[in-house]
Parts: C-alpha cells; structure tokens; sequence
C-alpha cells in the first residue's frame, strides 16, 4: 500500500512538480486548498493556482484490485472566478498526479464522495509520461508525471472535455512518447490537435533535459555547481539546421551559463573546451 502523506507533503510534491516543470511558484495559502502564483522568471504574467489535493489509494478491500481513488475529505471543492482550479491526486509509489474534472465535482459533497481511476492509468503515466482514462460518466481523468502539472493545469478545461471522437482522443494521449507528427497532424479537431501537439513538445523538452541532466549527473559543465537551477541545453540550437533532441547534442549548465551560451558569449570547441568570445565580450563592454 502506497504511503499516506499529510496536506504539507501533497503540497511539497506539488511545488516540486512545479519546478520540474519548468516553473516557479509563491504559496499564497498554505491551507487547504492551496492557493499558488505561477510563474516563469522571464513572463511578466502568472498563474493564480487553487490546488484540492488527495492521496490516491486503492479502493478498499471490497472493490476491485485495480481500482484506485481520491477521497475528498475535509472541504468541498469549489471554482472560485480568478483562479484555475485542480482537483487532483497524488500516488507516492507511482510517483504521478491523476486530475479529474473540477466542473464535475464543485460542491460534491455527500459525507466523503470519492472518484476512482484504473491503475493502468497511473502505470501508464509513469511508464510514459501521460496518460487517460474515461471514466465512462462523462468525464475524462488525466495522470501525469511531476514535469507535465503546469501542462495539465493550463490545459485541465481542454483535456477533460468529452465530444467526438474520444476513444481516438485518449488513445493519442496514452502514446505521446512514440506519437509521430503525422499522427498529430491526422487529428481533425482543431482544438484537440493543439492539445496533443502541446503535451508532445513538452515530452520531448522534459525527456531531453532528463536524459541530459542524468548524464551530467545534474551538475553544470562549465562551473561544475550543482542546485535545481541547472538546466538542458542544446549545443547545436534548435532553430539550426541538423540539431537534434539526441543526449549527444545535449549539455548541462546552471542558468547563468546555459544564458551566456544562449547570447555566444561562450561556446564549446571539437575537443569540448570552453571558449569564451572577445567580439562578444567587447561589443557588451562597449554598451
């Protein structure tokens, strides 16, 4: 049985998650629900965050072995104008949120309402990153790893909602590892095309800078710091012709190195030395 954690942990793998994914956050409210401001550090604007958050556990010994759930005990869940809104849990042992439609359960509250999901859904969003599942009562559930929240949040209203054709809807969404670009462009609904495509480039962002920041062993190549600002960077840029989302084409660097990469001020020659350029250097000191 997976751990059961209190409300300051659920919020911590939360805000853990948001860094994961990219982001930063602000607590406005540690009570819950949380209230959070998200945000990049390059975006003027933020996210104003309103987190219900669960365990998620199997559903007791009289329901089926694969039938897991969140329990909504101690507060009603609400939509407050302003705010996004999740309503979601957390599974320790697979390490994934699963989020379910917060229209389909604001003011639910009848003792200790539950809402259940398959394991599969949680395997599948461990194993590869996103996954689906309808819930065959109108509503569509979404777990994902920690890197994809912020994804999922801004994109809770589009990836929950049910019309056409929803068998071939979740079956993309439960393949965006292996999802081609042909595939992607053969989604007629325009709305959903943009969601998928979305979900894709973020799986692609998050397993390149997995795979790069593993093989630097999370440590910056040119200073050799090691703290939660190093990131993924491309050597060759992605807008170059022949770069690529191969580890190979990969390196780690803290935010002030991989920044001065961005702007060739630094670089890195055939022998993987770091070279630093004058023009550059000169042209700054001559602003």
């Amino acid at each position: 049985m997976a751990a059961l954690l209190n409300k300051e942990v659920l919020l911590s793998r939360v805000l853990a998650a948001i860094g994961s994914s990219g982001y930063r956050a602000i607590v406005a409210s540690r009570s819950h629900p949380f209230l959070l401001r998200v945000f990049k550090s390059d975006e003027r604007t933020f996210l104003n965050l309103r987190v219900y958050i669960w365990n998620c556990t199997h559903g007791g010994k009289n329901r089926a072995d694969d039938e897991y759930r969140i329990q909504l005990t101690g507060v009603v869940p609400q939509i407050q104008p302003g705010e996004k809104t999740l309503l979601i849990g957390w599974h320790e042992g697979y390490g994934v949120f699963v989020g379910f439609d917060i229209t389909k359960h604001a003011g639910q509250d009848s003792g200790s309402p539950s809402i259940q999901v398959k394991e599969d859904t949680l395997l599948n969003a461990h194993e590869r990153a996103f996954s689906a599942y309808d819930r065959a009562n109108g509503e569509i559930a979404i777990a994902c790893r920690p890197e994809f929240l912020v994804d999922y949040a801004k994109n809770a209203e589009r990836l929950h909602r049910q019309k056409g054709a929803v068998r071939e809807y979740i079956t993309l969404l439960n393949q965006v590892d292996t999802l081609s670009d042909a595939q992607i462009e053969g989604v007629k609904n325009a709305e959903r095309k943009a969601v998928i495509a979305t979900i894709k480039r973020r799986y692609r962002e998050a397993d390149f800078r997995y795979r790069v920041l593993t093989a630097y062993s999370n440590r910056c190549a040119m200073c050799g710091v090691q703290l939660d600002l190093i990131e993924a960077a491309h050597i060759l840029p992605v807008a170059a012709d022949g770069s690529t989302d191969e580890t190979s084409n990969g390196v780690a660097l803290c935010s002030l190195h991989h920044d001065a990469m961005d702007n060739s001020l630094v670089s890195f020659n055939a022998r993987y030395q770091v070279e630093v350029s004058s023009s550059a250097l000169v042209a700054l000191g001559n602003r």
